[in-house]
């Protein structure tokens, strides 16, 4: 009989999925709360539905400062949007125009420590409304000797609304400014220009999966110490497998659930100490590496370009940046009967993109890869967690309810956006 209820474990655990912890540190949103070491008991089954939601209109910029939501990777010059993209036609009206308006003028201003450049001429400020809705179902099954298997897919709901393109031209009587006729001509045909190099502007929404990722872990908890009630150690390492969906190249505001189709290797340790039977001091390290990847991407093709909106497109190898994430949390357990709070902190940072693009001779390496898009992003985040625990002694099963709140204090290059939510657990102990 016992062998038949593992056998049926085994079965679930290969259907079921996990949240917190792998396909997690995205620049969308604010990271979540990593793992707590895994409880070493032989065949204990963890289950966990857990459903958060969050929305911004801001995001931070390199220089850590909140912008508006797509001036993350600066804003949007469109005085230099045509230069340098293959396949332009000056008998074509369209090309003509992106010609016509490069080919204008720069407006300058000179920074006080060096003579740069500060063109704000034909360019656009994107401002819009982001929004996530995630929801997971999850079970970690515990072997023997603190040997333990872990899924996890993620779902999620993204949804880009509300768009605006605001000219931040200058509006004073130098020319140019605001009101150049060329400026205005490109405004009046953006659309037709963007149609023409297969392009969308149109808000986004994308329900679908995030990436896939199977893992093996051995925990350990030592309790043979004075000073101590115990520590506790867990390390994992797994495989992410890309099953959700990259970035529509053709849609400006797509944005991917997942690390766009990039295999990734998964390496975790998690650490934590108790004291004085309700007190607990944790910390957690992980890292993703990822393969490369040849795909149709957009690129920068002028150098002075900038923001999101890229017209060429084509094959290049993408080597997708580290991934790393590390945090630490302080835990009141069971301090009032079943209720557990918790306060933590986490740091996640993306290394930097770089593309080598399959024809170098129309996109060369050194323009391609000044694009901001492809620089590094980091977010500090603090949690929130508040936990009761229904579970009695000698109980095969042990309900639990959560909820919690993640919220970033700060970043480069990433949304603005604080996560709520909740989740409800259970706990099967089949060595009663």
């Amino acid at each position: 009989m016992n062998r038949c209820i593992r056998f049926l474990c085994g079965i679930v655990l290969v259907t079921a999925t996990t949240l917190y912890t792998y396909d997690n540190a995205h620049f969308y949103r604010a990271t979540n709360l990593f793992f707590e070491p895994r409880i070493d008991r032989n065949y204990l089954t963890t289950f966990d539905a857990f459903f958060q939601m969050g929305a911004t209109s801001e995001s931070w910029n390199k220089n850590h400062h909140k912008v508006p939501l797509f001036d993350l990777s600066g804003t949007n010059n469109m005085h230099e949007l045509g230069v340098g993209v293959p396949g332009k036609d000056l008998s074509n009206p369209l090309d003509m125009i992106l010609t016509q308006l490069s080919l204008t003028p720069s407006r300058c201003s000179t920074s006080t420590d060096s003579c740069k450049c500060i063109s704000e001429f034909a360019t656009y400020s994107i401002d819009a409304e982001f929004s996530t809705i995630e929801g997971v179902l999850s079970i970690i099954q515990n072997w023997k000797k603190g040997f333990f298997f872990q899924l996890h897919m993620p779902f999620r709901r993204l949804k880009v609304s509300n768009i605006k393109f605001c000219d931040i031209s200058p509006t004073d009587n130098l020319c140019p400014n605001i009101n150049t006729p060329i400026w205005q001509t490109f405004k009046e045909n953006f659309d037709a220009i963007l149609t023409r190099y297969h392009l969308s502007r149109d808000c986004y929404t994308d329900t679908t999966i995030g990436d896939f990722t199977a893992l093996i872990g051995w925990t350990h908890s030592f309790q043979q110490t004075e000073l101590l009630d115990y520590v506790d150690t867990t390390m994992k390492v797994g495989i992410l497998i890309p099953s959700g969906d990259e970035k529509n190249e053709d849609q400006i505001f797509s944005v991917a659930s997942g690390y766009n189709k990039h295999i990734g290797a998964n390496i975790q340790a998690d650490f934590s100490f108790g004291a004085f039977d309700w007190f607990t001091l944790g910390a957690h390290f992980d890292v993703t590496i990822f393969a490369d990847k040849t795909r149709c991407i957009r690129m920068k093709t002028g150098p002075e370009q900038s923001g999101i909106i890229k017209l060429a497109k084509a094959e290049a190898k993408e080597e997708e940046g580290t991934l790393w994430h590390a945090g630490t949390y302080l835990k009141a357990d069971h301090v009032l009967r079943g209720l557990s709070l918790l306060f933590g902190y986490s740091y996640a940072s993306k290394n930097r993109n770089y593309l080598t693009p399959c024809d170098t001779d129309k996109y060369p390496p050194s323009t391609v890869n000044t694009d901001e898009m492809l620089f590094e992003w980091k977010m500090h985040t603090i949690h929130l967690w508040l936990e009761y625990d229904f579970a009695k002694e000698n109980s095969m099963f042990g309900p639990r309810i959560s909820f919690f709140y993640n919220r970033p204090v700060g970043g480069k290059r990433v949304f603005t956006t604080d996560m709520f939510g909740g989740n409800f657990g259970l706990d099967i102990a089949w060595d009663l």
